[in-house]
């Protein structure tokens, strides 16, 4: 184990940070059904459409913060030529999300200071991981309770495009995934006109993938 006594204010090496993380993030997050599933993910695994996870982001400047969102197994995502699902109950990634407001503000001029951990000092890098944690975990789980079904994920994600700003950023984007969300619950005539008026960029500047690969998830 670490020395949690260590006043050493330098840079903390990733198996401490791992060893941090799994020592604070993990029973909390477990008891939100989240399984850790490699050094800085934690999701469900069973197999289900909508699937809840959490991330550990790394950043610059011996730096970290939280992401919190949902997989979605009916979701094509473009990779090159080739479209990808992720179905399995190893492989999860965020489709819709959220990081802690300071991080998410400091994209459109806000302090960014409160949304981040430090890595410098074992002490520091606990303390401020810990906190964090503690101040965003209620968040987390109210967040969570409104993504058990689709329906709730289109309210999610219209609310993401309408406000805009860092959501725009986001990788997938959320105005990319609404429009198959609409077509699962059903709303085609409203899936179709949002996925049309998508950019070509989604769809690597590929023509064919948007019109021949990707919208016949939409009419299908």
């Amino acid at each position: 184990m670490f020395n949690l006594f260590n006043s050493d204010k330098s840079i903390i090496d990733a198996k401490t940070l791992q060893q941090l993380l799994d020592e604070i993030l993990t029973p909390g997050l477990e008891k939100m059904g989240l399984t850790k599933a490699s050094n800085y993910l934690w999701h469900e695994q069973t197999l289900k459409t909508i699937r809840r996870g959490f991330s550990y982001k790394h950043l610059k400047g011996a730096s970290g913060t939280f992401a919190w969102g949902v997989s979605i197994d009916f979701l094509p995502i473009v990779h090159g030529s080739k479209i990808k699902y992720h179905k399995t109950a190893r492989n999860y990634v965020h489709h819709i999300f959220e990081w802690p407001d300071e991080y998410s503000s400091s994209f459109v001029g806000g302090q960014l200071r409160n949304g981040i951990t430090t890595h410098f000092g074992v002490k520091e890098a606990k303390k401020s991981i810990e906190k964090l944690f503690d101040r965003y975990q209620p968040k987390i789980i109210k967040w969570f309770d409104t993504t058990n079904t689709v329906e709730n994920l289109i309210d999610i994600a219209e609310r993401q495009v309408s406000f805009g700003e860092y959501y725009n950023i986001h990788s997938p984007r959320p105005k990319y995934v609404l429009p198959f969300l609409c077509a699962k619950a059903n709303q085609i005539d409203k899936a179709i006109e949002l996925f049309d008026k998508l950019d070509l960029f989604y769809f690597d500047n590929n023509e064919e993938i948007k019109k021949s690969k990707i919208k016949i998830v939409i009419v299908d």
